[in-house]
């Protein structure tokens, strides 16, 4: 599999331009990226597609699975989700772009599919096209089947981007959204991007690695020109990866967007402007004032979701009329902040943003863990700068945030935990000492001697036992 991984993270990455393009062209499409798990019932991602890519009346989409499995699967299912929309099922195609086949397809071998980014037909099939769709799936297949092995454009990759440039709208979902930049973190968890940085060591027969592991970059497509975006964001603890990249590749996208489940980033070229629709939000990490020493700090977060707004050419944020500002009007004082993953309070991003800081007068700075299995990890420490504010609105009685400008540091974390000097337990009606004894996993005799036990056969309901390590 054609990987182009980039090891070398600071190298300045060249975006390919398809013959008689001015670099100074205006591209006059938009763009859907979707974070991954979207619902067949989000309308709002739906509509945002269907209307960029002209209407009901309108639209000719074109879907792309080489991402997929199940190519065959799910190309289908996404032309449900158009058909049960309005859309002619005759202005719906599946390019045939994919590296698996699809046992469920018996009528056709999709893997034969792997070399067809080289074929005039299928670059033909594209031209008149008003949307596309990159399915889900493993972003390394879908970089496969477009790109050659040097990293230069198929000519069914430059028939999208002429699409692109013309107006039609690209989305994707998942690997889908991943590919949209042109460097691609393909895979690898938080921790191992914190603690081991990159790696080229890992096993695509699987995509086990896209959740685990050293960070796996590679070069995507490009169609969004203003930062790395990453995906399955907040669900996925994806933000110390993303840090450890953004801080990398900050000379030359010193900007990064992180996308929520079931929500779509939506950008226009044509205005420079990012909104978002969907149920979750999309994180805005600001690495230029970064710097990397023992961790990390300086790193500023925004935050965004429902009728809030970025300017990506003047990367400020353009807050939803409708909210108010929290600094200085809290309507929180919670001094001790509850840490404990699923356990505590406030565990999504957002949530835990605003109700332990942003809204919360207590708190000038919060800090959460990331642990591994030998109790060492990182801390994450948000905290607030002169420029830091929060947003608060309502819908219904749910609360409705967004954040600018939280800062953010990332340090080395350990903990050590000793065992307590002894369990105990308490006698109750029919028990004996034996039972209590095989129950616990210690001997009959270390029982009765941690216990000066002189009558093995006599012990009183209500007595407390130790019970030894």
């Amino acid at each position: 599999m054609k990987k182009f991984l980039v090891m070398v993270i600071a190298m300045v990455l060249v975006l390919q331009l398809s013959p008689g393009f001015a670099a100074d062209e205006q591209i006059k499409g938009s763009l859907v990226i979707v974070g991954g798990a979207l619902r067949a019932d989000n309308e709002a991602v739906y509509d945002a597609f269907i209307t960029q890519a002209g209407g009901t009346e309108n639209a000719r989409i074109g879907i792309v699975p080489a991402a997929s499995g199940s190519p065959d699967k799910y190309a289908r299912m996404f032309t449900e989700d158009m058909v049960s929309r309005g859309i002619d099922p005759s202005r719906i195609i599946t390019l045939p772009l994919a590296v698996k086949d699809d046992s469920k397809s018996e009528e056709v071998d999709e893997s034969l599919w792997s070399g067809n980014g080289q074929n005039p037909e299928v670059a033909k099939m594209v031209e008149g096209l008003t949307g596309i769709w990159f399915v889900g799936g493993d972003q390394l297949r879908i970089t496969e089947v477009l790109l050659t092995e040097k990293g230069e454009n198929t000519p069914v990759l430059d028939a999208i981007w002429n699409v692109y440039r013309e107006g039609a709208v690209i989305g994707g979902s998942s690997a889908g959204a991943a590919i949209m930049s042109e460097v691609m973190i393909a895979g690898g968890d938080s921790l191992s991007a914190l603690e081991f940085g990159y790696t080229e060591d890992f096993d695509d027969s699987t995509m086990d690695y896209q959740n685990e592991g050293g960070l796996v970059v590679s070069k995507g497509l490009g169609f969004f020109e203003h930062g790395i975006v990453d995906q399955h964001f907040d669900r996925k603890a994806r933000l110390g990866r993303l840090a450890v990249l953004t801080h990398d590749e900050k000379g030359t996208f010193p900007v990064a967007f992180g996308v929520e489940e079931n929500t779509a980033m939506i950008y226009d070229n044509m205005t420079g402007m990012i909104t978002v629709a969907g149920t979750g939000g999309v994180v805005i990490l600001d690495a230029s004032g970064s710097v990397k020493d023992g961790g990390y700090d300086g790193f500023k977060l925004t935050y965004l979701e429902g009728l809030d707004a970025y300017d990506v050419n003047n990367n400020i944020a353009l807050m939803d009329s409708d909210k108010y500002t929290t600094f200085g009007y809290e309507y929180l004082y919670t001094e001790e902040t509850v840490v404990g993953g699923p356990m505590s309070p406030n565990q999504r991003f957002r949530d835990f943003i605003a109700f332990e800081l942003v809204d919360n007068e207590a708190k000038s700075e919060v800090t959460t863990y990331l642990l591994g299995e030998d109790l060492s990890g990182f801390a994450f420490t948000f905290y607030s700068g002169e420029d830091t504010e929060g947003y608060w609105g309502q819908s219904g009685a749910a609360d409705l945030y967004s954040f600018e400008n939280v800062y953010m540091r990332i340090k080395p974390f350990s903990v050590e935990m000793s065992k307590s000097s002894a369990m105990t337990y308490k006698v109750v009606s029919g028990d004996v000492l034996w039972k209590i004894a095989d129950d616990h996993n210690v001997t009959l005799e270390a029982l009765i001697e941690a216990n000066g036990i002189s009558n093995p056969n006599l012990i009183r309901v209500g007595q407390v036992l130790k019970i030894p390590n």
